[in-house]
C-alpha cells in the first residue's frame, strides 16, 4: 500500500480470514483466492498491482452471496 489510512482485507472461502493493511504493507494473494479490500475511510487507498496474468480480468468470478461476510 502506498498510501492512504488503511484497509481491511478479507481472504478465505467464505471470506473468513481479515488483515488490516496499511502504507507501507505487501499484500500476497495466490491465484484463485477470494478476497475483497475494503475501504472504510474517506482517504484513497493507493496500491500497485501486477499480475502474471495476461487476461487476468477475464477469469474474475463475482461472488454477491459472499457480500453480507464482510461487516
Amino acid at each position: 500500500m502506498l498510501s492512504g489510512d488503511e484497509i481491511e482485507f478479507y481472504t478465505g472461502e467464505e471470506l473468513e480470514d481479515r488483515q488490516v493493511v496499511r502504507p507501507g504493507d505487501y499484500i500476497f494473494t495466490p491465484a484463485g483466492v477470494v478476497h475483497v479490500a475494503v475501504n472504510r475511510s474517506p482517504t484513497p487507498a493507493v496500491f500497485v498491482v501486477a499480475r502474471n496474468e495476461p487476461a487476468a480480468r477475464e477469469c474474475e468470478v463475482m461472488r454477491p452471496e459472499l457480500d453480507a461476510r464482510v461487516p
